[in-house]
């Protein structure tokens, strides 16, 4: 009997043992399975006025910038050094009302500029330097009347990487400068634009060492966005302006030539649903896919930006000219508009409001599901984002999830492994956030999600349809109840 018992006793620990298992099961597994879910999401119809997209209206002028997150800043090199080895920024904050911008936590797009058109003649470089070189030329053609500098100057080359060089580190003392357009060369600093008499194009040598200067000073992996200006050549992850939106064959060509964005005959990006050749519809490539094939635009990398041509009239830009317009600001993924952009009084119109509903990024949560690792003991959030926008978003601000209990009270905040900056528009990304289980979620719990700003300036509201961020930016996304 005895050797029966020991020749059973291991299938009896056995049987033992799956009766405790099956009975542990049957009391956690019902209760957990019930924290299954999906929920699908849609995006808003409005556009979200969010942070470092828009208008960019001119700085000095406060009433147009009231609404907007930008603002822009042209800056002559005479009043950036008056004098020599001298940088007045007192009277540059001053003058464009920085303080207030700073404190209503705005952001500036800066363009330098050596030569800007006016109805006086005048010199926009400061005497002293004029002094030290006087070998440009006076003009007053169609453009406006000005001094044209000789940017191959050797002087003039070395006295200006020292101005861009001070000028960079004021940019560096916070977060309000997101935005430097390349400019200097040229009249308000767009390279391809020189007097009509007597203005020299500097040579692709010359231009070389202007772009090397601001590479130097506004490197990519910096908190500041470059933009290239046109007739510099392409740059690492460095972006890319013109001040021509609306003007059909300047910004046609302009988007061709620098873009590098295929463009319909009637002046439209190419839209079409891309298929195999058995029919089935072909995914979206996200940004490592173009990438790794080497066949990423500027665009992906570097964001769009610009004026509003001045040729044409603004009301008609937004009115008659309203669909060439839009047409124009889609395939070049813009993601900013200024210093020519509607004013303040024009800023709440309809031709307006499209404008804006198809610049910058857009990003929504498209899709959550909830699942339990047993093994971790985890319950598990995949969150799904979708960014509904034109252009991407060039920054990899934090996305933080919180799991807050049915008193209310956070019981978890994690960062999420999502880079933003890779979420192109019509792209989605998923992320995976986690909460220790506890018997306590089946009685309810409730999920938020909040994008700030490293420097906790700023935060992203989510184009989530019904959902209105709360305090700190946290949009509270999904509740369960009992």
């Amino acid at each position: 009997m005895k050797s029966f018992i020991r020749k059973k006793l291991p299938f009896i620990m056995i049987a033992i043992q799956v009766v405790l298992i099956a009975g542990i099961l049957l009391y956690i597994v019902p209760g957990r399975y019930r924290l299954y879910d999906i929920v699908l999401y849609d995006a808003s119809e409005m556009m979200p006025q969010n942070p470092l997209i828009g208008y960019a209206p001119p700085a000095e002028n406060p009433e147009d910038c009231d609404k907007t997150d930008l603002v822009f800043i042209l800056l002559t090199l005479s009043e950036l050094e008056p004098q020599e080895g001298v940088f007045d920024f007192d009277a540059i904050e001053a003058k464009y009302h920085i303080a207030e911008y700073r404190e209503a936590k705005k952001h500036a797009v800066l363009r330098l500029v050596c030569d800007k058109p006016g109805d006086t003649q005048h010199r926009d470089i400061p005497d002293w330097l004029y002094e030290k070189t006087a070998d440009g030329r006076d003009y007053d053609d169609p453009s406006g009347k000005g001094y044209c500098p000789d940017y191959s100057n050797a002087v003039f080359i070395e006295a200006h990487g020292r101005a861009l060089r001070a000028l960079a580190d004021w940019c560096a003392r916070d977060s309000f400068v997101s935005y430097v357009e390349m400019g200097s060369i040229g009249q308000n600093g767009l390279w391809t634009a020189f007097p009509a008499a007597g203005g020299t194009v500097p040579a692709d040598s010359v231009r070389t060492q202007y772009q090397r200067q601001y590479a130097e000073c506004f490197p990519a992996e910096g908190q500041i966005r470059l933009l290239n200006s046109p007739g510099a050549s392409a740059t690492d992850k460095s972006g890319n302006w013109n001040d021509v939106l609306g003007a059909p064959l300047e910004a046609s060509q302009w988007i061709r030539e620098n873009l590098d964005t295929q463009i319909s005959d009637a002046g439209e990006e190419q839209t079409d649903t891309p298929v195999d050749e058995s029919g089935d519809v072909i995914e979206k490539k996200t940004l490592d896919d173009y990438l790794s094939e080497g066949d990423a635009s500027p665009w992906m990398t570097g964001p769009v930006g610009g004026g509003l041509t001045q040729v044409i009239d603004m009301d008609q830009l937004l009115m008659e000219n309203l669909s060439d317009t839009l047409a124009q600001i889609r395939s070049s993924h813009t993601s900013f508009i200024g210093p020519v952009c509607p004013d303040a009084s024009r800023q709440d119109t309809n031709g307006s409001g499209m404008i804006l509903r198809n610049v910058g990024y857009c990003f929504y949560l498209s899709r959550l599901q909830t699942t339990v690792d047993f093994i971790r003991d985890d319950l598990v959030f995949s969150l799904s984002f979708t960014n509904v926008g034109n252009a991407p978003f060039y920054w990899d601000w934090p996305v933080t999830m919180y799991v807050f209990d049915d008193q209310k009270e956070c019981i978890r905040e994690q960062k999420l492994d999502l880079s933003l900056s890779r979420l192109l528009p019509g792209t989605t990304v998923t992320a995976t956030g986690t909460v220790p289980y506890s018997d306590s979620l089946l009685k309810g719990y409730s999920v938020g999600i909040s994008i700030n700003s490293p420097d906790g300036r700023n935060f992203i509201t989510l184009g989530q349809k019904g959902v209105v961020p709360g305090p700190g930016g946290i949009h509270k996304i999904y509740r369960y109840r009992q």
